[in-house]
């Protein structure tokens, strides 16, 4: 019995210790990340979590949730997001996203349209990520599972969910002393929380452009081909337009409800949006579901041009394609539409 007590404290001692040096190491490495992003100034507040704390919060992280690492946990009374990647994940790239996932979430937390969060826990061995719980619900899930129907995707809730994206993305381009680029526009990274509001979160690829320039090139491209820019994919060069062309096939998912709804060859860009509305053959490209709503002419109106700016995104050439700030404009202005035909 003696020896068993003798054990249990050894292992424990040893754990603690563990966990102490790797918040040392983790928690250096993720000081300086935050001093580089913000200039030489760290005043982003940043709770820290004990590993213990959140393994009792989310009871050894039992609750999986949507997203291929988060699971829900309570914490002092309140639902909490836990992004936790455990010991079968990839150490080296997994530890990399997740430095940069924490400084530039932390820099957009205030914003309305981006998940909150919290805090971190820098005693794993990759950090664990404590964001507000917005509820089980990712865009993706509610696109293209039709069962699930506690959360309305209304052609106005569509509308408003893919203009708060786009705002949430020029505030990435404008409001910091150099754009930064999100990288990583996709249904699956978008979370609708029950009122509806669309909540971006998972920041791992975003990456600043160098002060003064247009671009920057990346020796690893990562993200999903399908929706990435030609010019990230073929030469590894990343500018704001990347997120625009993205943010193009973010918005034909929303208006056909498919996945992946153009296989992408790089040599010749998808033209069949633009064709659609040329010959508005919209029951051939929008969802079932929006048709279904019966909205009327000032409907057929808003379709038709919320697909020709899809077009308009996801052109070849970088410079064929709008300004984010324009995409976000011309939402404001499809979105009104029917109240100024009225």
């Amino acid at each position: 019995m003696e020896l068993g007590r003798g054990i249990l404290s050894f292992l424990s001692n040893k754990r603690r210790k563990e966990r102490e040096k790797l918040f040392l190491k983790n928690g250096s490495v993720l000081l300086e990340a935050l001093i580089v992003s913000c200039n030489g100034r760290c005043d982003i507040p940043i709770r820290n979590f004990s590993a213990k704390e959140l393994i009792k919060a989310t009871k050894n992280f039992e609750e999986r949730l949507f997203c291929y690492s988060g699971y829900k946990g309570y914490f002092e009374g309140r639902p909490i997001m836990t992004r936790y990647f455990g010991p079968f994940y990839d150490y080296t790239r997994e530890y990399y996203y997740c430095i940069n996932d924490i400084v530039y979430t932390s820099q957009m937390s205030h914003h309305k349209n981006v998940l909150k969060l919290l805090g971190c826990c820098l005693e794993f061995k990759v950090p664990a990520l404590v964001y507000e719980y917005a509820g089980n619900y990712c865009l993706s899930n509610l696109l293209h599972d039709k069962s699930q129907n506690d959360i309305s995707l209304s052609w106005k809730s569509r509308l408003r969910i893919s203009k708060d994206i786009a705002n949430t993305v020029v505030y990435l381009h404008s409001a910091f002393s150099t754009p930064i680029i999100y990288n990583n526009l996709a249904p699956c990274n978008v979370i609708i929380d029950q009122s509806g509001v669309a909540k971006l979160f998972d920041f791992s690829l975003s990456m600043p452009l160098p002060p003064g320039e247009s671009q920057v090139k990346v020796d690893c491209v990562c993200g999903k081909n399908s929706i990435l820019a030609p010019e990230y994919v073929m030469h590894g060069i990343l500018t704001e337009k990347c997120d625009v062309y993205s943010f193009g096939f973010l918005l034909l998912q929303l208006v056909t409800g498919q996945k992946n709804t153009y296989s992408l060859d790089y040599e010749e860009i998808p033209v069949r949006p633009s064709d659609y509305v040329k010959e508005r053959q919209l029951n051939e490209v929008v969802d079932p579901r929006i048709l279904a709503e019966g909205g009327g002419i000032e409907q057929v109106q808003q379709l038709q041009d919320f697909v020709a700016l899809a077009s308009r995104c996801i052109q070849k050439k970088p410079e064929d394609r709008l300004e984010m700030i324009d995409v976000a404009k011309e939402l404001r202005r499809i979105e009104r539409y029917v109240h100024t035909t009225n």
